[in-house]
């Protein structure tokens, strides 16, 4: 159990540091990182201001690993860490495609500059023989401009 704690500290580290490198930027960025047993890519836009933006994640699993498909996979608690953006949802669920897990959440920024939004993956994986419930932090970085 851990283990597990530690590996999602490290996410979280990670992709703050690749959003904050974003925020900073003030261009697309795309942040990835693994979990050993999976990858995740975020794909953090930049659109004109009030103009509709789509966070793209794709979680993909490791060699030797699948996503499943029966799984309901989402990314649930999503919030922004400031009232400069607007989520169109709280929960946004996830398709499987060509083995990945391709999520689209919908956002607005109201105000110029980077914006920061978290929530947590919740998806499965399995080898064949074991099937893991995983959640994995979502950290993705909207940037508005005028």
């Amino acid at each position: 159990m851990l283990t597990i704690a530690r590996r999602i500290r490290t996410m979280v580290a990670t992709v703050t540091a690749v959003a904050v490198a974003g925020a900073t930027a003030g261009a697309a960025t795309r942040a990835d990182y693994s979990g050993g047993t999976f990858a995740v890519s975020i794909d953090s836009p930049t659109v004109k201001l009030g103009g509709k933006a789509v966070i793209v994640a794709t979680i993909s699993a490791a060699e030797g690993f699948r996503i499943t498909e029966s799984y309901r996979h989402r990314i649930v608690n999503l919030a922004a860490t400031d009232d400069g953006v607007e989520i169109g949802r709280k929960v946004v669920r996830g398709a499987v495609r060509d083995g990945a897990v391709v999520f689209r959440v919908e956002v607005v920024p109201r105000t110029a500059g980077a914006h920061l939004v978290i929530g947590v993956f919740r998806f499965s994986i399995t080898n064949g023989e074991r099937l893991d419930i995983k959640a994995a932090p979502f950290e993705a970085t909207v940037t508005a401009t005028d």
